[in-house]
């Protein structure tokens, strides 16, 4: 009996000591699972009384919706809605530029930024880090695709995967979904949404899960992608502050619900914010014409128009691109005439209103065999080179030579126009490329380029393929006048 229960109090104590070291274990495991981190609380005490004393700090994700600097000016939905908040709280605001994640919420918590503004959704994770305001948009996911191109494709990613940025606001909502069928594989990567979208254009990634926002500002400026919608619900955006800055997250919240602010955030928004459009196969331009007849001046291209390396065809493809083969033309920028030539350009080939078309034509055979000169180096193969003396005669030399540079940056083949220098100059109109250094021309219309070249090259096609087919010619009918 005495043995018995000996044996009964060793062995409860025995569990005891079991229970205890199991308590442990598994509390460490929890605390492992919990994934603490440096950046997951204040380590200053900075609210509203403090930054008005100072500065209010806007830790931003450089990017179009957020914030971008542009030549004298600084756009972004989120960080203007931001002055306009500083404005009426008299506070002084500054941009924090910040590259990645992790480090936005290291600078909050440090008090090198105040708020952070990066198209912010709070993660299954980051739960207690920091305190959101409430919504001030819905975001609702898009796929970027590259269209379908009659003309030579190069490589692409894995065709089966979807790649979206760690920054992404539907990343807690993409793990969820992985591995179902509606949206395949979904891959994270680094690098903003802006930069993934980019290595998509740049043919690195097959597809890329964007903000309706992005897709809204760029197909317009990128006629080479296109935009659809997947079955994922909207995920809301808000602004995020430290935790221990209770008056700063009361007054962002009164702020952002004041009847009149919604207001104007949805008027500015729109201002931001297109219609995507442009899905589908990207186009082969043609044009009405006859074998027998492409223009009312084909007289003139014939004569003018000729003898400079390239059938006369070019230029009449480049008129009806240009005009339509209206000789009075006027464009909005001043382009004037048949060849729509700028007035300084104009001057320097001895062109006025008084000449005929004949002159025009022959000044705009005389122009492209210049620009023929000027590439003729950089760009040895011929049909090559024509598309870069397109693109010259429709945006300057010095835009070409920017693309032609950022593409050789970019890892891309700077003797080739079609998928290499084309998408350069697409990038053009980004801000971030624009200014570089590097770049001495600014901003340039790179969309407007892109289909200007194809255009004329398919025109140009159309036109030689026509005209070198057999005419059937029909005899005179009764009473027809003979020449």
């Amino acid at each position: 009996m005495i043995i018995r229960e000996r044996t009964g109090v060793a062995f409860l104590a025995g569990a005891v000591v079991i229970a205890a070291v199991l308590a442990i274990v598994l509390r460490d495991g929890s605390n492992t699972r919990s994934a603490k981190v440096p950046w997951d609380h204040p380590v200053v005490e900075r609210d509203l009384a403090d930054i008005k004393k100072d500065t209010l700090r806007v830790l931003v994700l450089p990017d179009p919706w957020t914030w971008e600097v542009r030549p004298k000016a600084v756009t972004g939905l989120e960080y203007e809605l931001l002055e306009r908040f500083a404005d009426r709280e008299g506070l002084v605001i500054q941009a924090i530029p910040v590259e990645h994640p992790d480090s936005m919420f290291a600078a909050l918590q440090h008090g090198r930024g105040d708020v952070i503004a990066a198209q912010f959704t709070l993660r299954k994770e980051q739960r207690g880090w920091v305190a959101c305001t409430r919504t001030y948009h819905t975001a609702r996911p898009m796929v970027a695709r590259l269209r379908e191109d009659p003309m030579r494709e190069e490589r692409v990613g894995p065709k089966d995967t979807i790649a979206i940025s760690r920054w992404s606001p539907f990343v807690d909502a993409t793990a969820r979904r992985r591995g179902r069928s509606k949206l395949g594989h979904v891959r994270r990567v680094d690098g903003s949404p802006e930069e993934v979208l980019m290595d998509l254009l740049l043919g690195q990634e097959h597809a890329v899960l964007v903000t309706d926002m992005a897709a809204r500002q760029e197909w317009v400026r990128f006629p080479i992608l296109e935009f659809n919608v997947v079955d994922l619900a909207g995920i809301p955006l808000c602004f995020a502050v430290r935790t221990n800055a209770p008056v700063l997250l009361q007054q962002l919240n009164d702020w952002l619900s004041a009847k009149e602010e919604m207001e104007f955030h949805e008027a500015l928004a729109k201002t931001y914010l297109g219609e995507p459009s442009g899905s589908g196969a990207l186009r082969k331009r043609s044009m009405p014409a006859r074998v027998d007849s492409i223009s009312p001046y084909d007289a003139a291209f014939r004569e003018y128009g000729g003898g400079f390396g390239w059938k006369w065809q070019l230029l009449a493809a480049m008129a009806w691109k240009e005009s339509r083969f209206d000789s009075s033309a006027v464009s909005h920028r001043g382009a004037h005439g048949i060849m729509q030539f700028m007035p300084h350009t104009a001057t320097h080939y001895g062109l006025d209103t008084n000449l005929t078309v004949g002159d025009h034509i022959h000044a705009a055979k005389r122009y492209v065999a210049r620009l023929d000169t000027i590439w003729m180096r950089a760009v040895p193969d011929r049909d090559q080179r024509l598309r870069f003396v397109l693109a010259s005669y429709n945006a300057g030399v010095g835009h070409i030579i920017d693309a032609q540079r950022l593409a050789e940056r970019l890892g891309l083949d700077p003797k080739q126009w079609e998928h290499h220098v084309e998408r350069a100059v697409l990038m053009l109109a980004k801000p971030r490329y624009y200014m570089r250094p590097e770049m001495k021309n600014g901003y340039c219309k790179g969309s407007q380029v892109f289909h200007y070249v194809r255009d004329i090259v398919s025109l140009y096609q159309q036109l030689t393929r026509m005209r070198s087919e057999p005419v059937a010619v029909k005899p005179p009918g009764p009473g027809a006048a003979t020449p």
